[in-house]
């Protein structure tokens, strides 16, 4: 097993088995963009793990998008090529599902790998090999942003230097994801998203993906700062949706810097809870990036210490309740489909 220090709510099945829930409007299509797997010391998700929260949930989860978190990594050879490993292991992942023996989605459909952005021009060899290695499905990459100064504002097993975002190395490498034809996956907090914005507007032709909400604070200095944070967060996200090349993962509530306090009730929450809970979020991202710019995620497994696949599925169904079908189908599969460019939806998109 790896040994990765993250700092992510342990998994207890035995608490989340005291809630359960039938899936809300069961047929409507699903694309699960955002997702991870690995083997850790802290425990273990991997195909079979995701295979049956999907098929447990009876939500109609079609496709979903591996998104870069160190997992597999190449033991040896040049620093630069060891996230080659994450591609290679996402890609059999994605066979494994291709297979047919766990359940129908076409699981890791779309890989978003990781490589130091750092790296500039140096990048190509790294993005060809990737490319080669993932069975064509390298849709895009990420790298570790998520930087605060309070050490009590922490997400990620590695925390970067401040400001990485805004330094010519990595807009050489943003760059040259562009001429390869990739987006870019960002994790930021809101405190952050002024870097991202200047990033949008330095490469226009760059597609750069906001993972969870981007990242309304809740814990450290923000705990009991709830309604002056949001304000903060709601401010830079509609400066950051007037960029046209951003789109939004409204994803990530699970994860302890959003603050909210679920994990620490007798009882897992319920779809009810949870929507109630992550409304004045979800409404301020679909109003201001819009519905062909906003998709549904579960974070799966960070935010299984929080609350069920099932019941997250649901309290997304929740929050669109009034949405027409067409709306819906760009929160839920859509925008997705089109960002990842899956093969799963040919002429639906």
């Amino acid at each position: 097993m790896e040994t990765v220090n993250a700092p992510h709510l342990p998994v207890r099945e035995n608490w989340l088995a005291l809630h359960h829930e039938k899936a809300l409007m069961p047929d409507l299509a699903i694309v699960d963009a955002h997702h991870h797997l690995w083997d850790r010391q802290s425990g273990r998700y991997l195909v079979p793990d995701f295979s049956h929260d999907i098929e447990q949930s009876g939500h109609r989860v079609l496709s979903t998008v591996y998104v870069q978190c160190r997992s597999m990594l190449r033991r040896d050879g040049p620093e630069t090529f060891r996230p080659v490993g994450e591609v290679e292991f996402a890609s059999g992942a994605a066979a494994m599902f291709d297979s047919g023996h766990y359940g129908k989605a076409s699981g890791c459909e779309a890989i978003v790998g990781g490589v130091s952005l750092l790296a500039g021009d140096d990048l190509q060899p790294v993005i060809e090999l990737m490319m080669a290695r993932s069975g064509g499905r390298l849709r895009g990459l990420r790298n570790p942003l998520a930087w605060h100064s309070d050490p009590r504002v922490v997400s990620s097993p590695v925390t970067p230097p401040a400001g990485l975002a805004t330094t010519t190395a990595f807009r050489k490498g943003a760059a040259c994801l562009v001429r390869n034809g990739l987006s870019l996956d960002v994790w930021v907090y809101h405190t952050q998203l002024d870097d991202i914005i200047a990033l949008a507007d330095a490469l226009p032709d760059l597609h750069i993906i906001v993972d969870h909400c981007g990242g309304p604070l809740g814990t450290g200095p923000y705990a009991s700062k709830r309604d002056t944070a949001f304000q903060a967060w709601q401010k830079s996200i509609t400066a950051l949706a007037e960029r046209p090349n951003v789109s939004m993962k409204i994803s990530g509530f699970g994860m302890t810097v959003m603050g909210f306090p679920f994990a620490q009730s007798a009882t897992p929450p319920d779809s009810r809870a949870l929507c109630l809970a992550w409304r004045p979020l979800f409404e301020t991202l679909v109003e201001t990036f819009g519905v062909r710019r906003c998709m549904f995620a579960s974070n799966f497994p960070v935010d299984k210490g929080m609350f069920s696949y099932g019941v997250f599925w649901n309290a997304c169904k929740r929050l669109a309740e009034h949405a027409s079908v067409e709306e819906k189908a760009h929160l839920f599969w859509r925008t997705a489909a089109l960002s990842y460019r899956l093969s799963s939806f040919p002429g639906e998109c």
